[in-house]
């Protein structure tokens, strides 16, 4: 278990790339040389992918329902005329 607990942190330190010059070398050496930590980083860098798009696309839906609160609400219209006279060309 430890073992595997202490890949995972290697493999998160490569990839954030907050491994010392000269680990990351005997890193990159490793997984040259072993196709199993070869797919593990591939597979954890996949992860950090679909983790980034999940939580951007989170983001984006609440910016939707703040906006559709927003514009839909009677009594955020004055804000909402603020926001909009921002972005007018004077």
């Amino acid at each position: 278990m430890r073992t595997s607990l202490n890949k995972i942190r290697a493999i998160d330190d490569y990839l954030l790339g907050s491994m010392h010059p000269g680990d990351k070398l005997l890193f990159e050496a490793n997984v040259i040389l072993s196709e199993d930590l070869e797919n593990d980083v591939k597979y954890q860098k996949s992860t950090y992918t679909i983790m980034g798009q999940y939580g951007r696309k989170r983001i984006k839906d609440e910016i939707i329902a703040v906006q559709n609160i927003l514009t839909t609400n009677p009594q955020h219209r004055g804000f909402v005329q603020r926001i909009a006279n921002l972005f007018k060309k004077h």
